[in-house]
């Protein structure tokens, strides 16, 4: 009778309607949550030596393995030299994701039964979460540091540790929230951690590393962006973020990128963009009077690559008072235009040629002043050893392209020295996507850094994944598809 009972007023409590609880009661909550399960934590040794010496651990392993001596002597080991440092980069990220899923996959499965019993009391589910993540972004905090300080000791990366931890921190933390998801959604710890390499080898495919963007599959890429299918991985924020920073903000760069983006500008348009434009020219020249609807239909493609280059260039020497839009045209395009715009592109070759020379210049002033003016105590050799890295550098400018500039769908897109090719405008106030390893991101009408806007990126999945995780998305889809029943035809006779 006295079980009957119990049972009784435990079904009136649970069928009376939640009761909102006010901010206060919620953080109390939440405060008492994280104590107990500080607590528990702390009382289990096992858990607390293995996931504070993990992290140690896989970075002595993977900076020693890789630790490559590639110098002319071959004795001393120069972090310039090392081939391996864009793949440090990418089993940092790996390995800060791998380190947030296994310390947040079973968190609610183990909770589950207290979670049941408790259910009567009418305890905010937010808060619960609230204190499940702060002790997990804690913990991912200190093992994200751990790991950067001795990989970056063991390789001798230099002022890049709290740029890279924040990035590798924001990548943990992800992963604390996608573990939650995926520990709310299943039942078995078994399920969880079979589908962690499902998780983590699509990070690794789509980072931008492994294979191009450019050469993946039509159905998912586009030429000259990075694909949407990309965009849903952490991994490829990350990894950008950390290649473009170290590239443009080491002690060593830092002071000539702003001319090397010049220089690197110039000799584009002056080596490579204007051939193509001066290609098209001669094309539309010698056919222009064809009549041919197949011969016109590619004069026409010509002639709005021609508009569409010249129109966004600043350079309109000898061509200033023509009306582009109206000669640019199948109608519009005769003689005396064409020998304008023959003399106009030799006018660009030669200014562009100019500007790459006058940066060359500067830069070379640049490095005479540091290096003998009595206020530095520079070496340029010294500082490019330390600071700067060879394969990253060839990495993020893409020199091993075949094709320095390629058309597709009716525009020019360049493919090489991508960290010098500022995005020029958005096709949309929201559209963000411009090539991989950008200098900068347009979005709402304002430029932001490549570092800083995908770290936020980062983020905002991290609140889309925490919304997800409060409403349960996860858990009531695969209740969802687990009613579902799939009917076979009988066979007949």
């Amino acid at each position: 009778f006295k079980d009957n009972f119990t049972l009784q007023k435990t079904e009136e409590v649970q069928e009376k309607p939640p009761q909102s609880l006010s901010i206060p009661n919620k953080l109390k909550q939440a405060i008492i949550f994280a104590k107990r399960d500080v607590l528990s934590k702390l009382s289990n040794k096992q858990y607390l030596a293995i996931n504070l010496l993990e992290a140690p651990l896989l970075a002595i392993i993977l900076a020693f393995i890789i630790r490559y001596r590639n110098t002319p002597s071959g004795d001393d080991y120069v972090f310039r030299f090392n081939d391996n440092f864009p793949a440090f980069l990418m089993m940092s990220i790996v390995v800060a994701l791998f380190m947030g899923l296994t310390v947040s996959a079973e968190e609610i499965i183990r909770d589950r039964k207290i979670l049941k019993r408790e259910s009567f009391l009418n305890l905010s589910w937010n808060s619960y979460l609230l204190s499940k993540l702060s002790i997990l972004f804690t913990l991912s905090a200190i093992q994200t540091i751990m790991f950067i300080l001795v990989g970056h000791f063991i390789l001798e990366i230099q002022g890049m540790t709290w740029a890279f931890w924040l990035v590798l921190f924001s990548c943990s933390c992800f992963s604390n929230v996608l573990g939650l998801n995926i520990s709310s959604a299943f039942n078995s710890a078994v399920t969880v951690y079979v589908l962690i390499p499902l998780i983590l080898i699509p990070q690794m495919i789509l980072s931008g590393l492994l294979f191009s963007f450019d050469k993946l599959n039509d159905a998912i890429s586009t030429k000259g962006k990075v694909p949407i299918l990309a965009d849903l991985m952490a991994s490829r924020w990350a990894y950008e973020a950390m290649a473009v920073h170290q590239f443009k903000e080491n002690n060593y760069q830092k002071p000539y990128y702003g001319l090397e983006l010049q220089e690197a500008t110039a000799d584009f348009k002056a080596a490579y963009l204007v051939e193509e434009l001066r290609e098209k020219r001669r094309f539309v020249s010698e056919n222009i009077q064809s009549q041919s609807p197949e011969i016109r239909q590619l004069i026409q493609k010509d002639l709005d690559i021609l508009k569409t280059e010249i129109n966004k260039d600043p350079f309109k020497k000898g061509i200033e008072q023509l009306d582009l839009n109206a000669k640019l045209t199948l109608e519009g395009y005769d003689k005396t235009f064409d020998q304008a715009l023959e003399n106009y592109l030799d006018d660009y070759k030669k200014h562009y040629q100019r500007l790459y020379n006058q940066a060359v210049s500067n830069k070379e002033k640049m490095i005479y002043f540091f290096e003998n003016s009595d206020e530095y105590d520079y070496n340029l050799n010294d500082a490019k050893n330390k600071y700067f890295n060879e394969s990253l550098a060839d990495l993020v400018k893409n020199i091993s392209a075949k094709d320095r500039i390629i058309e597709y769908r009716g525009k020019l897109i360049q493919q090489i020295n991508p960290v010098f090719n500022v995005p020029k405008e958005a096709s949309s106030l929201i559209d963000y996507r411009v090539h991989f390893y950008a200098p900068e991101k347009l979005f709402l009408g304002l430029r932001f850094g490549t570092f800083g806007f995908n770290v936020i990126m980062i983020w905002a999945m991290c609140v889309i994944l925490y919304f997800a995780l409060y409403f349960e998305w996860l858990r009531k889809f695969i209740r969802y598809m687990g009613k579902l029943k799939i009917g076979f035809p009988k066979k007949t006779t």
